[in-house]
């Protein structure tokens, strides 16, 4: 293996640290949509789709943590009216969460992740970069 200095070291864990709590959004995100669900309410046609190709996004590495981040901030966009028109309970759940995620505070207590287990293990996620 080749060698690194403390610089590089240093970046790396940086980037593993913002990659996680990018990847707890997505657990949040993905959590509010699961509920939004669960009360009988619709969300837009493209959320799932975005929230597959958010984490793919992530778990192959192959994207900038920009490039994330616009991801994540677009759902979060499309998901605040329909969690809004759930209720302002909700709205603050999904607020607090986000922030507990971002600032890497989020624990596995804070969410119910049973409802996500299949999509949390999904193996046919690309973890290889194609370019």
């Amino acid at each position: 293996m080749g060698s690194f200095s403390a610089d590089q070291i240093g970046n790396r864990d940086e980037l593993y640290d913002m990659y996680s709590r990018f990847r707890w959004k997505w657990v949040v995100l993905a959590y509010m949509a699961a509920r939004v669900l669960a009360r009988g309410k619709q969300l837009p046609d493209d959320v799932v789709q975005h929230l597959t190709i958010a984490r793919a996004k992530m778990e192959s590495g192959c994207h900038s943590l920009c490039d994330i981040a616009a991801d994540l901030r677009n759902l979060e966009i499309k998901l605040f009216p329909v969690v809004l028109h759930v209720g302002q309970g909700e709205v603050h759940a999904m607020l607090e969460l986000i922030g507990k995620a971002m600032s890497g505070t989020i624990q596995k207590k804070d969410i119910d992740l049973l409802p996500l287990q299949p999509v949390l293990v999904d193996c046919t996620i690309p973890r290889v970069c194609l370019r």
